[in-house]
Parts: C-alpha cells; structure tokens; sequence
C-alpha cells in the first residue's frame, strides 16, 4: 500500500515467540496489520534494529511524514533490546506514558514500561504487554472496574478498579501445557496434533474440581491413557482442560469472579476454549478480542502523551 502523511503511528507488540505489528492513522484506525514468529527468542544472529526495519521499513519509507513506533511487550524486557522498567502497581494508564522509554539510536522510536506487583504477603509479579490490553479492554467497554482474563503463554488475571490497574496474577498455564506435551512422559502417549476435542476438553475442566490437586491430575492423563479410558487423540485435550480448569477454579475465586462478568481478552480460537470452559464453571464472561484490545490501549496511550 501507498503510505501518505495521513499515518500517526506504528503499534508494535513483541513478545517471546511472536509479534504483531499496526499501522494507523491520526485518528486510531487501522490502515494494515501483520504478525510473524520472530519473537525475541527467534531473533537468532540478528540485531533488534535489523530485525525491527524487516518488519516495517515499508511503513516507514513510504510515509512523507515518517510515524513513531510505539513497542511493548517483552521486547521491554532484560532479555530483550532494552529494559523499560517496571511501573509497580497500582497502576493509571498516564503512568505509563510518562516512563516511556526511547530506543537509542533511533529516531521517534519507543518502548512502553511494564507493570510490576509487590503485595503485602510478599508475593511479586510482573507483566510486559498485557498492560496495553488491560487499559484498552476497559476502555472499549466503557468501564472504570473489571475482573479480566488474558489467556496466553503466561495468562494474567487482573483487577482494574476506578481506573487503576490495582492487582494481577500470572498462571502458567500455556507454557507448563507446551512442556508437558512435548518433554515428559505424557507426551510420549499423545497424539500433540490433534485438533481440539470439545467432549475430552470437559471431561478435563471436570476432573480439575476433583480432589487430589493438580499434579495428580495430571498424571490421571497418562493412566487413563494406558487403560484405555482416553485415545491417545482425546488426551491432548483433556490435559488442556485440566489445566485450564484449574486456573479459572483459582484465580475466579482469587478475584471473587463467580458474580461478576469477566473481560475475557484474546486471541478467537483461546477465547472460545477460555469462554467453554467458564459457562461450564458457571462464569459469566464478556470476549474482547485481543488485537482490538491492543490497538484501542496503544493509541490511548500515545494520544495522551504529553505535548511538546
């Protein structure tokens, strides 16, 4: 496409194994999207300033005005280009804007802080990308407090209230599901290419309300397996279940869920395993997807900047 001067912004979030990128205009809407795997751990010999220009050189040759970028995510991170450091919580949206951090070397060029928890019982947590997201789910829908549900790698359940991002917890759940299947012995039994299975999925948000807790739940997917209760089909999906379930039981009860309406911010194909498995523990939930989430969050973000 032909860039004009009409651009405002180039949205970036680059994570771990991923990045997703956006161009938009002056008013927030998106002229052209575009993802890849080169996340900051696929980069391999190559610099983060090649690797950035790869990605949206286009963008920014062809603009008569060139756009700033704006990064967040876990290129942020101590093992990513260069450390923004953690805002700690509690959290407003001009928060961040204010610890922006810019990239040296490049012109107009900056990365969003993460968000940081140290709460009174000692425990600590932290978020890079998922922050963008939050701010921009409420204010999609027009909300100032929310329980939400961002699943993921590392899914984070968070506690907006009047406008402060106020709690967050990390769970996991998609990264402990990834080594499982492909590093341990249960995943020498699974058939890991299976398409999702709606009925052994259930079957595993069910088992995770039995007593024995989760890492007995966990090998419940090998000996079924070997006892012919699950096809080597059915236990990719049932662990999925298990482990989902587990976390929504928790972290529901966490953040006194069980009455309210979770923001679940995602990407279509995890809000509809996320969404199944809350109707089937009696949660009401409201989708966002994840990548409107990202654009509305971000270009809040960078209109509230302050002016020169």
């Amino acid at each position: 496409m032909t860039v004009t001067e009409a651009e405002s912004l180039i949205a970036i979030d680059w994570g771990i194994t991923n990045r997703r990128g956006y161009l938009l205009d002056r008013n927030s809407n998106v002229l052209e999207m575009r993802h890849d795997d080169v996340g900051i751990m696929n980069l391999g010999s190559s610099p983060f300033t090649a690797a950035l220009s790869d990605f949206i050189h286009d963008w920014r040759d062809q603009s008569a005005v060139e756009p700033p970028v704006l990064m967040s995510g876990m290129v942020g991170s101590r093992q990513g280009w260069i450390e923004a450091p953690y805002v700690a919580c509690p959290v407003r949206r001009s928060d961040l804007i204010r610890d922006i951090v810019p990239v040296p070397g490049l012109r107009n060029c900056f990365i969003v802080p993460g968000v940081s928890l140290s709460d009174r019982a000692g425990r600590q947590d932290v978020m890079r990308g998922e922050e963008i997201q939050i701010f921009g789910a409420v204010r999609l829908n027009g909300q100032d407090s929310a329980i939400l549900c961002l699943p993921g790698t590392h899914s984070k359940w968070a506690h907006i209230k009047d406008g402060w991002l106020v709690d967050f917890t990390t769970a996991m759940t998609g990264e402990l599901f990834q080594v499982i299947c492909e590093h341990s012995i249960l995943g020498a039994l699974m058939n890991t290419q299976s398409h999702h299975d709606e009925a052994a999925f259930s079957k595993g948000v069910d088992a995770s309300g039995r007593t024995g807790g989760l890492l007995s739940h966990i090998f419940s997917v090998r000996a079924d397996g070997l006892f012919g209760m699950l096809s080597n089909s059915e236990q990719y999906s049932y662990l999925s279940g298990i482990l989902i379930g587990h976390e929504i039981r928790d972290l529901s009860e966490t953040y006194e869920a069980n009455n309210k309406e979770v923001l679940l911010v995602g990407s279509a194909t995890l809000a509809a395993i996320y969404g199944a498995a809350m109707t089937q523990l009696g949660l009401r939930y409201l989708t966002v997807d994840g990548d409107v989430a990202t654009i509305c969050g971000i270009s809040d973000l960078w209109s509230a900047r302050p002016k020169p």
